[in-house]
């Protein structure tokens, strides 16, 4: 195994919950060096979600990482901060604007020590604007961009059951990130990146909108499912599965041939993509009444055997028994010395010269501190004083 694609790229991370932990956690999987900040007694909010400071969701958004526990409130844990961020080469927050200003460890401090650092700052609305002091978590993000608007009936609105918005803003924190590394390799100088839940989100939804720019309809969940052909079903015993036609044709014709409706063809409306966007409705009745008299397992087979895009609607449960998953390596198991197995995903890419790994169990609460701290000069006695003192 060659060095991950990030060797040598160190990181500091000073973000809680999702969207900077997975920022940084990305980085991490391709050979970044992170140092997580969190304060002490308790570290980050997500650690509470289980037992013993070590919750899976915490541990899905922190392997690969080193924990300093560090109080920034105090002078002495300020110092220690800014002696970490002097030598990073990335720091990465999610305080609400103008937080860590006021603390002297915002941007224009840390890059006055540090010339060409990357500072990515994310918060729910951005660092100006009309918004800029509101609280902002994932829902939030996902309802004003409008995303979520799109993933459920505004006449009956449900929320989501993923972090939508937190993952998608982590994800563009990264690409920023990234591209900023590459130009300071180019031009030699760092910058700020900046995102937050809004931005991201409203980017994400672009194809809707643009479709939106163009006819002035504001485009609901159900208008993609006409426009592309998507369609949810469930056959006899109530398993559900999904069917995708897109645009080609040959996608209706086997459909049609796979549920032994080959008249479908012909029938005036449906026998044309705009037919089928106008008749959507009347089009899903027929087809589910002929879904109900079969198994999922042989409605997939006899579609896929016509090149029909189609799969079963999985639960994670049936997610990790799929054979294609497994494949990928997925779930891999981690263990950390004291606090034991834990079963997470794995990387969403893979590279043929320098793959992601695990190779840091998520970090017990100030796992690393002392490791960390002595690095930066501090002897056996000092740290004692700083713990003794509540800075660490």
């Amino acid at each position: 195994m060659t060095n991950g694609a990030l060797q040598g790229i160190r990181v500091v991370e000073l973000a809680s919950y999702v969207t900077g932990p997975f920022a940084s956690l990305l980085l991490a999987d391709m050979g970044a060096e992170v140092v997580k900040v969190e304060q002490p007694g308790q570290g980050d909010p997500f650690r509470g979600w289980g037992d013993r400071l070590y919750s899976a969701t915490f541990c899905s958004l922190n392997c690969n990482k080193k924990s300093l526990t560090l109080d920034i409130r105090r002078d002495e844990g300020r110092d220690i901060f800014l002696k970490l961020a002097a030598g990073a080469d990335v720091v990465i927050e999610n305080f609400r604007p103008g937080t860590l200003e006021k603390r002297g460890l915002g941007y224009d401090a840390v890059r006055a020590l540090n010339p060409k650092v990357i500072y990515c700052s994310i918060s729910g609305f951005g660092q100006t604007g009309p918004y800029r002091d509101l609280p902002g978590y994932d829902t939030i993000g996902q309802a004003m961009s409008g995303l979520l608007s799109l993933l459920t009936d505004p006449g009956k609105p449900q929320g989501m059951g993923i972090s939508f918005s937190d993952h998608l803003t982590g994800i563009y924190a990264c690409y920023g990130i990234l591209a900023a590394l590459v130009h300071r390799l180019v031009a030699g100088e760092g910058q700020r990146v900046e995102t937050s839940l809004l931005r991201a989100s409203v980017s994400f939804v672009s194809e809707n909108a643009a479709r939106y720019f163009e006819t002035g309809v504001v485009p609901r969940r159900a208008y993609r499912t006409r426009t592309a052909g998507v369609f949810a079903f469930v056959d006899r015993d109530n398993l559900p599965f999904v069917i995708h036609l897109s645009s080609p044709e040959k996608f209706w014709r086997g459909l049609v041939g796979a549920v032994g409706k080959t008249e479908l063809a012909d029938d005036p409306r449906f026998r044309d993509r705009k037919g089928r966007f106008e008749n959507y409705d009347a089009l899903c009745e027929v087809l589910q009444s002929a879904f109900s008299g079969g198994r999922r397992e042989d409605w997939l087979r006899r579609m896929q055997e016509r090149d029909v895009p189609c799969a079963p609607l999985n639960t994670l449960e049936e997610v990790f028994k799929d054979p294609q998953v497994r494949g990928y390596g997925f779930p891999s198991e981690v263990e950390h010395p004291r606090m034991g197995k834990i079963r997470l995903v794995g990387s969403g890419v893979d590279l043929s010269r320098t793959p992601p790994r695990t190779t840091i169990p998520p970090p017990a609460l100030g796992e690393h501190t002392e490791e960390i701290l002595g690095a930066l000069g501090y002897d056996g006695t000092a740290v004692a004083r700083l713990r003794e003192s509540g800075v660490v």
